[in-house]
């Protein structure tokens, strides 16, 4: 695979970043003389792993996080032999976010804090042990959407939401045993253009052969990852691969009808589905092996032009600004599409059990 630009490493590096975004809090009607206000904010840091019974974790440094539009500011204390930690005198102030972070065993925790109301309630931060095996993380759910192809350009735009899971009562670390226990992701030969978008605290992103990492540790529960990038075709039809380093316990991939015609050998003909106004066709696996690698017939592309090849440079550069609203135009159809599909599921097996618990012609009942 060729050097993968990476445009844009959004939501990661500092804690706070991941942890927010910004609310624009004044906004919201928080009275004039707020900023003279003082809180405290105080809680404590427990090991919830299993064996651990909620024990209290004593010498964490705590960090509170303020931060503006424009600035960021810290403060940090170390909690007790009960796990307590305490803030005072805390400015309040509507244009400002405010989190709680502390690290524990090389990974890092946090949440958003409110200080509208006042002082908010004691908190409970949950850490857990480390955890450097592999076999921790797995991935649910796999939907990749093959959004355009750029008849200029010769390049097709690809969006991808992964589901990784860490079922375990322990945090998994990356990087530990070297870089093949790191939270890889494959990309097709050739690809570039990546944006990467995950709200996994302290989170950054490397290349890596044949795709990408995400440097940052993995609490138990599931955690969206989200990336979009172009790939090259030449010609008619291409064949798309990349490698699932995790396996996939479900794959959906997708595309517009005026896109591209998608065919698989093995997983059989794509179904045609319409998610708002819009036609697209729909190729469904389950059980995608860990280390296994996934090709796909992609036809019915447009060849471009020598006048499209002049002017495919223009058409690369708009690629970084369209490619994260198509990415979360593309994660808001998917909601309702997933309830759609377990409804019709549902309405088509009922039927077929009312089938065949219905009496033959002419036969009757008793």
């Amino acid at each position: 695979m060729g050097s993968v630009s990476i445009y844009s490493r959004r939501l990661v590096g500092a804690a706070l970043a991941l942890l927010l975004g910004f609310a624009l809090a004044s906004a919201l009607g928080t009275p004039a003389d707020a900023q003279s206000a003082a809180a405290t904010v105080a809680g404590r840091v427990v090991n919830a792993t299993a064996g651990a019974a909620d024990a209290a974790v004593a010498g964490a440094a705590v960090t509170l996080h303020m931060q503006t539009l424009e600035t960021q500011d810290s403060v940090r204390t170390i909690t007790d032999a009960q796990g307590r930690f305490r803030f005072e005198g805390i400015s309040v102030d509507p244009g400002v976010t405010y989190a709680i972070s502390v690290r524990y065993q090389d990974a890092l925790y946090g949440e958003q804090i409110s200080l509208r109301e006042g002082d908010p309630p004691p908190l409970t931060i949950r850490v857990y042990d480390a955890a450097y095996d592999m076999d921790a993380i797995r991935v649910g759910a796999s939907s990749l959407l093959f959004a355009g192809a750029d008849r200029a350009t010769q390049t097709i735009a690809a969006l991808e939401i992964v589901k990784v899971v860490n079922d375990s009562d322990y945090t998994f670390v990356p990087g530990n045993q070297g870089p093949m226990s790191l939270l890889r992701f494959g990309l097709p030969p050739g690809a570039d253009g990546l944006q990467v978008d995950t709200r996994l605290l302290g989170a950054d992103i490397v290349q890596v052969d044949r795709g990408f990492a995400v440097l940052g540790s993995v609490p138990p529960g599931t955690h969206d990852i989200m990336f979009t990038y172009r790939f090259p075709y030449d010609g008619g039809e291409t064949e798309f691969t990349k490698s699932f380093p995790f396996g996939a316990d479900s794959l959906r991939v997708l595309s517009p009808d005026e896109v591209l015609r998608l065919s698989h050998a093995d997983f059989g003909a794509p179904e045609p589905v319409s998610i708002g106004e819009r036609a697209y066709q729909l190729i469904e696996t389950a059980g995608v092996e860990r280390g296994e690698r996934v090709s796909l017939r992609l036809s019915g592309l447009p060849s471009a032009t020598f006048g499209d090849r002049v002017s495919g440079a223009l058409a690369s550069a708009r690629y970084e600004y369209v490619a994260p609203v198509a990415l979360g135009a593309f994660l808001a159809a998917l909601i309702p599409f997933a309830i759609w599909r377990r409804r019709r599921t549902a309405t088509q097996a009922a039927a077929v059990a009312d089938a065949s618990d219905a009496p033959a012609d002419g036969q009757g009942v008793g």
